[in-house]
């Protein structure tokens, strides 16, 4: 696929010192031509630990639509309290959080051809869930209360790594999961925002497999402490962050550099060759 850039990133710097970067700089490539630079330096961020991990999943996640969307996820489970992060975004966080000096970044904002996902994490406690996720230079975050799934158990069995999983149907905010769960971890909880049954949550096939979660991995139990990263967060609710993503997948780069924009590392010049991407084919897993 042919990359354009939609922005050029100036920052106030030469072209031969922009060559001039250090080797420990961090560059991913980026599917949809947009290209966010970070030249600044970062102090680890602080962090409240709010449980320790008992049990570590790791999930495949694909979405299938006009083109197919994969990533892998990671579940950490506590006594009290679930996140679920995507894998690169809990990586960078920790190498960041242990870094013994300031870091100085480059950021691509697409992994994996997914534009939307890349930064959110979920904290669930007591079917309340806590959603935070980077949107340009704002740390946004909102609150909820999960309403309960009815589930309809079915007789179904599969064997996902290593572990005997019966099957279990429901519907949630619109469309229509089939999952397997295992007994022999007897956790309520799940990938994303399912949890309701009596054992852990292993596999998730949504809308005939339009999504789904499939576990990898299940440990290597670590007993990491569950994270929480303190930003300064803009807080929303759910109907408000919705719309954000509907206003960026309409106009992909206002409504990123909108909110980069505020980040007082980077500035910017348009590109006039820029072509806004198609981002109409992808769909959000909560249609209520």
């Amino acid at each position: 696929m042919k990359k354009i850039l939609p922005i050029i990133i100036c920052l106030n710097l030469s072209l031969s010192t922009l060559c001039q970067v250090p080797s420990d700089f961090i560059r991913t490539n980026d599917d949809y031509g947009f290209r966010t630079i970070y030249l600044g330096d970062y102090e680890p961020v602080p962090t409240d630990s709010l449980d320790c991990e008992l049990i570590r999943v790791y999930y495949d996640y694909t979405y299938k639509g006009e083109k197919e969307i994969t990533g892998v996820w990671l579940l950490q489970v506590g006594a009290n309290t679930t996140r679920y992060i995507h894998e690169r975004r809990y990586k960078a966080d920790s190498i960041q959080r242990v870094s013994p000096r300031k870091t100085t970044l480059i950021h691509s904002f697409n992994v994996n051809g997914d534009p939307f996902h890349f930064f959110d994490s979920y904290f669930i406690s007591d079917n309340k869930c806590s959603f935070i996720c980077r949107f340009g230079a704002d740390d946004i975050m909102y609150e909820e209360t999960i309403p309960s799934i009815i589930w309809e158990l079915n007789d179904s069995v599969a064997n996902i790594c290593g572990h005997l999983c019966r099957s279990a149907s429901g519907t949630f905010r619109g469309r229509t999961y089939n999952v397997f769960y295992a007994e022999d971890i007897p956790v309520s909880s799940g990938p994303w925002k399912l949890s309701g049954l009596p054992g852990l949550i292993l596999h998730a096939d949504v809308d005939n497999g339009k999504f789904v979660f499939h576990a990898k991995q299940v440990g290597p139990f670590t007993g990491a402490p569950i994270l929480w990263p303190k930003y300064p967060y803009i807080k929303v609710n759910r109907n408000q962050y919705t719309r954000m993503l509907t206003q960026m997948q309409q106009n992909f780069s206002v409504a990123w550099v909108s909110h980069l924009a505020r980040n007082p590392y980077v500035s910017f010049t348009p590109d006039p060759n820029y072509v806004q991407p198609d981002l109409s084919w992808i769909e959000f897993l909560e249609t209520e």
